[in-house]
């Protein structure tokens, strides 16, 4: 069934639609506080990609694992519209089954061996629309941001959706006011 389909089938369900790209995918390997193997496709999730504020790219996938839901947030800062790339470092979240959330804290630990991005058709609300598809792996754990355990996203291999807004402009750093004496 074509994505447009399952998206209008979904909204009147009043489920979640699943991704809007035919052929989207994760697979991630997971060891650590939890162990599970994630094999998912279009239909099987929701994703959703961006321009990064702080530039790069920012893709969203989530969906059901065998211990329940999971979100995964790959934050690649290093790659421009249309550019393929290796050796990309990535800032990885994940959000476990029971809200539980990791975070490698940074970019290091985590690396792109290979990117590729494939301009599609403009939607109608502004911005070009790509494909990405990107393999890699971790070496360091995503610590929990509560408590001591850790997981570590062994491999993964994407196929997203990224929207580079044509007229974006990032929001102006956050402020904090002055202490007071």
């Amino acid at each position: 069934m074509p994505a447009s389909a399952l998206l209008l089938a979904a909204a009147v369900a009043g489920a979640p639609p699943p991704c809007p790209l035919d052929g989207a995918v994760l697979h991630a390997r997971l060891a650590g506080a939890v162990a599970e193997e994630i094999a998912w496709r279009a239909t099987d999730m929701q994703c959703e990609g961006m321009r990064r504020a702080d530039g790069g790219m920012r893709l969203r996938f989530t969906g059901a694992g065998t211990h329940g839901e999971w979100a995964f947030v790959f934050g690649i800062p290093d790659v421009a519209e249309g550019a393929a790339g290796s050796a990309l470092p990535v800032n990885l979240t994940v959000i476990a089954p029971g809200g539980r959330v990791y975070g490698t804290r940074g970019a290091e630990r985590c690396t792109v061996d290979d990117l590729q991005q494939v301009r599609l058709a403009d939607g109608t609300g502004g911005g070009h629309r790509w494909q990405v598809k990107a393999r890699g792996f971790c070496l360091g754990p995503a610590r929990a941001i509560v408590g001591d355990d850790a997981l570590l996203v062994t491999t993964f291999e994407l196929t997203g959706l990224v929207l580079w807004e044509a007229d974006f402009t990032a929001p102006p750093p956050a402020t904090r006011a002055a202490p007071r004496p």
